[in-house]
């Protein structure tokens, strides 16, 4: 073997190879994103306040990506529901195709496309002395439990107490991400559960290719069309998992809605429970 060429060729080799790693370093540097600069966000922060929108969170500053998800709706029988509810005493009236209704004394329950479910208790008894934020979530959770929903995938994202009644809003989550517009909602006074509301999802399946979607300071740009989020504070930004039945050909009939694919998309809660969603690409 003739090792003077060899040599050569070997300090070719790691000459081309120190060029191509200079040549990506620069490449990355030369493709790094602005949108998370410190003074682009700072820009973001200033268009914010002239539309008096406060910041009571930071903004993220990662290059955003998930897979997409295939969820369905969560369904219910009115009989399964009277029997969880009622412990099956209740009446049953399914005269409606797409919604029924189940009584029992003064509670009832109307189920709307066997996935909305809302439960209201007209009884005027006072069961609860003293009710805090503390004794209005362990009604919350002995609720579920009572009636066998399943919070294994559930979060409480917001909670206010007006006028002595306490409104609880669980999300869903997924590996602790939000998927939405899943909720379990309550009002609690000192009756106890005044009226609960739920429409879930269950998640089937993940895709296995990753979409990135725009950096939070460049999405939240958004905000600034909205008129309904002026005077308002954002609490929290987050990405999550987003289902919207409009974008799935349901338009003319979204209780018709079944499953679909919840794509990435930014959550912008604010400080009254008020949200938006984002997911631009």
């Amino acid at each position: 073997m003739d090792w003077s060429k060899a040599k050569t060729i070997l300090i070719l080799a790691f000459i081309i190879t120190n060029i191509l790693l200079i040549y990506v370093l620069m490449g990355e540097k030369a493709i790094e994103e602005p949108t998370i600069k410190e003074e682009f966000i700072e820009d973001v922060v200033g268009l914010l306040k002239e539309k008096d929108i406060s910041l009571a969170t930071d903004i993220p500053k990662n290059i955003p990506h998930l897979n997409t998800m295939i969820v369905k709706y969560e369904k219910f029988g009115l009989e399964e529901l009277n029997r969880r509810f009622f412990k099956s005493t209740g009446t049953v009236d399914t005269n409606e195709e797409d919604l029924g209704k189940v009584v029992s004394k003064e509670e009832s329950i109307l189920l709307l496309n066997k996935k909305l479910i809302l439960y209201e208790n007209k009884e005027d008894k006072e069961l609860f002395k003293n009710l805090n934020s503390d004794k209005a979530i362990k009604i919350a959770e002995s609720f579920l439990k009572e009636k066998e929903f399943d919070t294994s995938d559930m979060k409480i994202s917001f909670i206010k107490e007006e006028k002595e009644v306490f409104y609880i809003e669980y999300s869903k989550i997924h590996q602790d991400i939000f998927v939405e517009r899943a909720f379990t909602n309550f009002q609690i006074d000192k009756r106890g559960v005044k009226r609960f509301e739920r429409q879930w999802l269950i998640e089937e399946e993940l895709g296995e290719t990753e979409i990135y979607i725009s950096t939070a300071p460049k999405a939240i740009l958004g905000l600034l069309s909205m008129g309904e989020v002026y005077g308002k504070t954002i609490t929290d930004i987050s990405i999550c998992y987003y289902f919207d039945p409009q974008k799935h050909n349901y338009l003319e009939d979204l209780g018709e809605a079944r499953q679909g694919r919840a794509v990435p998309a930014w959550r912008i809660q604010f400080s009254d429970g008020y949200k938006i969603f984002i997911d631009e690409y």
